[in-house]
């Protein structure tokens, strides 16, 4: 039966956010399949989420259909505008059916007429350069630097938009998204949407989405929710998987020697390792669009499913070692990306990130030790897991 157990997966004991880790194994092995108190079915191991994942059963949850639920409640004795609603909107990654499809097509039309090859290997020696003089430097904020020099390239934006904007911007639309957030963090996600607006410059990058839309209804919000997705998701998830890769790479002299040595196949190898290892996104969502029967237990029509991506990727039923990094792991069918229609649009940029930019930065930050006095510093965030710092000082 679900949820009999004595082992419950909960975000809120003492250290989950430093290691959430430990409790995603105890769930997978004693009590993989669990009911919270919203009536949510909570999974754990890989058989079970990975066949949600690639389903044509299942659909997203509307992200913009929950703030509009939830407006009376947030902006009650507030004279705040509500714009949560509409900044969400247009967010691929919560889009259903035809409008998924030729938004995804758009969108993807667009990304991917930029040289992403030039602007990562640009970025990254822009990133090297810039620290060069450094004694101490903080891994993520050499990851939001490199990453923020290749957003600002082609997503068009404002001088007035610097990098500790965009820092700030990213990191509360990706809250938006997260499980048992305040009244008082949604009031400030919504001004810091308002707010956002500002960011974004008249490019090419817009004007080319305006053309592949042409015959959408879309207005300036539709298309700034656009902007605002592709910002979040094109900075956020990756700074975050590049910074805890270059601590973890770091913390093992093997890792450092492997990488130095690496050619292309031996790069890509362990770029797919990093991403498996680390699953930036730790949990997604996917609605039940019929009745279903998993586990030879059935669940109606519009049942909510909370999908562990990152315990999937550490499942030792699908992989030897899961929480060791292989390099050379070659049989690595992660989740990382997701699956289905809605696999991630940026995977192949979030890769090209790893395969062009690893060698160069791994070069140079081993001239660093990790500052063993100053510990990791974790977000408070359950659905997307944030290193917020991880020091160095210069050998």
């Amino acid at each position: 039966m679900v949820g009999e157990s004595t082992i419950k997966w909960n975000p809120f004991a003492p250290d989950y956010f430093n290691d959430p880790y430990p409790i995603y194994t105890l769930s997978r092995q004693s009590n993989p399949i669990q009911k919270d108190q919203f009536g949510n079915i909570i999974l754990f191991k890989y058989r079970d989420v990975a066949p949600i994942l690639d389903s044509p059963d299942f659909e997203v949850s509307s992200l913009s259909t929950f703030f509009e639920s939830k407006e009376s409640y947030i902006f009650k004795n507030s004279s705040a505008c509500p714009f949560l609603a509409k900044t969400t909107s247009k967010w691929l990654m919560y889009l259903n059916g035809d409008i998924h499809r030729k938004l995804r097509i758009a969108l993807g039309k667009v990304l991917f007429s930029y040289d992403f090859d030039r602007l990562i290997q640009e970025a990254a020696q822009d990133c090297i350069s810039h620290f060069k003089d450094y004694e101490e430097l903080d891994i993520v904020d050499f990851s939001k630097y490199f990453i923020y020099h290749i957003l600002k390239q082609f997503i068009g934006l404002k001088d007035f938009a610097s990098l500790e904007k965009v820092v700030e911007f990213s990191n509360l639309a990706a809250r938006s998204q997260d499980i048992f957030v305040s009244k008082q963090m949604y009031l400030k996600m919504n001004e810091c949407f308002i707010e956002g607006i500002g960011l974004f410059a008249d490019s090419n990058f817009k004007a080319n989405l305006i053309k592949e839309l042409d015959g959408f209804d879309f207005d300036e919000d539709d298309y700034y929710s656009i902007l605002a997705v592709t910002l979040m998701a094109f900075f956020e998830t990756s700074k975050d998987n590049l910074s805890y890769s270059l601590y973890t790479i770091l913390s093992k002299p093997s890792l450092v020697t492997y990488i130095l040595e690496a050619d292309t196949k031996q790069i890509k190898w362990i770029t797919e390792e990093l991403i498996r290892y680390i699953s930036p996104l730790q949990f997604t969502v996917r609605i039940s669009k019929k009745e279903v029967t998993l586990q030879g237990l059935m669940y109606p029509k519009d049942t909510r499913f909370v999908l562990g991506i990152a315990s999937a990727n550490r499942d030792e039923e699908i992989f030897d070692s899961p929480d060791e990094i292989i390099p050379n792991r070659q049989a690595n069918p992660h989740l990382a990306f997701g699956a289905g229609v809605h696999l991630c649009l940026g995977a192949l940029i979030a890769r090209k990130e790893m395969e062009f930019g690893l060698k160069p930065m791994v070069a140079f930050l081993q001239n660093f030790n990790i500052n063993t006095i100053q510990p990791l510093r974790w977000g408070n965030q359950i659905f997307m897991r944030t290193l917020e710092s991880a020091m160095l000082k210069r050998n």
